[in-house]
């Protein structure tokens, strides 16, 4: 993910700081959140979307294969012993920490993996007896939302609710999906949705 290491120290603009903010409000909404919650943010980057958990958070882990941000990130929760974060491609490696987690976050990480389905399930197997995980990416679009697909490293042009829901029947997992968001961008409107995953 060099990409990712290249641009971190400028990563929180204006712009994604409020809009990281608004999903993650919608999502809280969508969820009606208990407190004291151990929070996993599988593709944690700078923390901008985890972090608006913090609220009702026990913990926070975040995940994420790029150093760079993960630097960010741990600067930015200096202070706070109950927020860690973890260099990992979960993809590749096991998480092999002791705890699970009662709410897995994700915002705009799902296009990157090669295989989003298998990604489900594995985190559905770090959950807690009634967890569940709240994903948040692009609905299907051209591959225009992102400048440079091959250099980012986008692996998919968003997703239907279709293949959401295949994710769901894989890992046993019922499955709500909706639209949280819209961007404009490039004179068009892409849409983003929020997938909430839940043990049957």
């Amino acid at each position: 993910m060099s990409h990712f290491n290249h641009v971190a120290n400028t990563w929180d603009s204006e712009g994604k700081i409020k809009l990281m903010e608004s999903l993650a409000n919608n999502t809280c909404e969508k969820l009606k959140l208990k407190k004291d919650l151990d929070i996993l943010d599988f593709g944690c980057g700078t923390g901008l979307f985890g972090l608006e958990f913090l609220d009702y958070a026990k913990s926070i882990t975040g995940i994420d294969t790029s150093e760079g941000m993960l630097e960010v990130f741990k600067e930015k929760t200096k202070g706070h012993d109950h927020i860690e974060c973890h260099l990992l491609d979960l993809e590749k490696e096991p998480y092999t920490g002791a705890k699970k987690f009662d709410l897995v976050v994700s915002s705009m990480t799902f296009h990157h993996l090669n295989d989003p389905a298998t990604m489900i399930k594995k985190l559905s197997g770090l959950l807690n007896k009634g967890g569940q995980m709240a994903i948040v990416d692009l609905e299907k679009e051209d591959g225009t939302f992102h400048p440079n697909n091959e250099e980012m490293g986008v692996k998919h042009f968003g997703f239907s609710e279709e293949e959401l829901k295949a994710w769901g029947d894989k890992a046993n997992l019922k499955v709500e999906v909706c639209t949280i968001n819209s961007v404009e961008k490039n004179d068009r409107t892409y849409n983003q949705f929020l997938a909430l995953f839940r043990s049957e």
